[in-house]
């Protein structure tokens, strides 16, 4: 499995599944009760029982057309006090896809859910939509679904997981397995194009011993990490050094293109600051931004950079693959070696800081500067949650030297 896949395909098959899938029991029938709770959004926040928010998944975090947006919802199912609005424009082609997911437990770990035995959920909209289980990590992964027809009025819709199926194009049929499931989605079924307007509350699993609960191991590495958000206000009076401008247009179309790069010393604290400006707006609910680090002096080791600038090799890849929550970021962040990378482990508890300057059009990526030895070579990409998409420079390397101090 080359590095490349591994991250760019990591929750690819969220996006690219198939259309056929088995339609889930309508209005909720059969003997399991309740057991865990997933949400049931009372609190009106979207973040689920695992610590995580519900994130929106659409094509155009790879330059597709479709447009999601993911809202508390007021009165809830039944009239309780929330749920979870999912209103999205679907673009056209085989591809196009809209929905939620949120991770299973916290850190996107690998969960057990033997105990268990399907979901249970409300819902209200319009349409046909897929319901289900990731499971598996990187290319391995799977999403196992059923599909739910929803009516304008609220319905309790029950999916056993007896009756999920893969999605996708697969060599050889693959069966629901309950151990590694890693994620809860609802999506609309890929392909479909126009309106796509679903509501969704009380979701949770089903069981017939209701304290029953998704098992997890806390020692597995966590691939899905929290990130409070730094203010971009204090940043934008560093002393900024331009270290390389960007030409207009070499990104992957529909996704960011970077304007220029840009170091600075934080004064306040030993951290580094990477500043790339865009061309374009910052995208509305999610953000990719990796530092591609050269530290040990020597730019025949380490491991190969997979973008633009292929010739580049790295001894620490740093980076921050987000969402945007209320007030912090989600996703894939951390400071990783090429060991790791290669096998898709680039979470970690690292230091990192990251601010969306909207108004500016500025990304702001912070370092421990222990890490660098002030001949640190360097490449920066930007691009999406799962993509990448421009790099700086296209070929070659900046040295990241901070400049001390505080601008005008």
């Amino acid at each position: 499995m080359t590095t490349t896949r591994t991250l760019v395909l990591f929750l690819f098959l969220l996006f690219v599944i198939g259309i056929a899938a088995t339609p889930a029991e309508s209005p909720a029938t059969g003997a399991s009760g309740t057991a865990a709770r997933i949400d049931d959004f009372e609190d009106r926040d979207l973040v689920a029982a695992s610590g995580h928010s519900w994130i929106p998944l659409a094509d155009d975090q790879f330059g597709g057309a479709t447009r999601l947006t993911l809202a508390p919802l007021r009165p809830g199912a039944f009239g309780s006090k929330g749920a979870m609005s999912l209103k999205a424009t679907l673009g056209a082609g085989p591809n196009s896809v809209a929905g939620a997911w949120t991770p299973i437990v916290p850190g996107g770990r690998p969960a057990d859910l033997s105990g268990l035995d399907g979901l249970r959920l409300s819902l209200r909209g319009h349409g046909d939509a897929l319901v289900g289980i990731r499971r598996g990590g990187g290319m391995g992964g799977v999403n196992f679904m059923s599909r739910v027809t929803a009516t304008p009025e609220w319905q309790s819709v029950l999916v056993p997981f007896a009756r999920l199926e893969a999605q996708g194009k697969q060599a050889t049929p693959v069966s629901w397995d309950p151990h590694d499931a890693r994620w809860i989605g609802i999506s609309s079924v890929p392909g479909a194009e126009g309106s796509f307007e679903v509501e969704v509350d009380d979701v949770a699993f089903t069981a017939s011993n209701p304290a029953a609960k998704p098992a997890s191991n806390p020692k597995d590495p966590a691939a899905f990490r929290n990130l409070a958000a730094d203010d971009p206000a204090p940043l934008r009076r560093l002393a900024w050094r331009q270290l390389a401008p960007d030409a207009d247009g070499d990104g992957k179309p529909g996704l960011p293109d970077a304007r220029a790069l840009f170091t600075a010393v934080d004064p306040r604290r030993p951290i580094t600051w990477v500043r790339i400006d865009l061309r374009d707006d910052i995208p509305a609910s999610w953000m990719g931004v990796n530092l591609i680090l050269d530290t040990d002096g020597d730019p025949q080791d380490g491991g190969p950079w997979w973008g633009k600038n292929a010739g580049f090799k790295f001894d620490r890849l740093v980076t921050a693959w987000v969402f945007s929550a209320s007030d912090h970021y989600e996703g894939m962040i951390g400071i990783a070696p090429p060991d790791q990378v290669t096998r898709g482990f680039v979470v970690s508890d690292d230091e990192v800081h990251l601010a969306l300057d909207r108004p500016a059009r500025r990304v702001y990526l912070g370092i421990p500067s222990g890490i660098l030895d002030g001949k640190t070579r360097m490449v920066a990409a930007v691009g999406s949650s799962f993509l990448f998409s421009d790099d700086l420079p296209d070929s070659g390397a900046v040295t990241l030297a901070p400049a001390p101090g505080i601008g005008e």
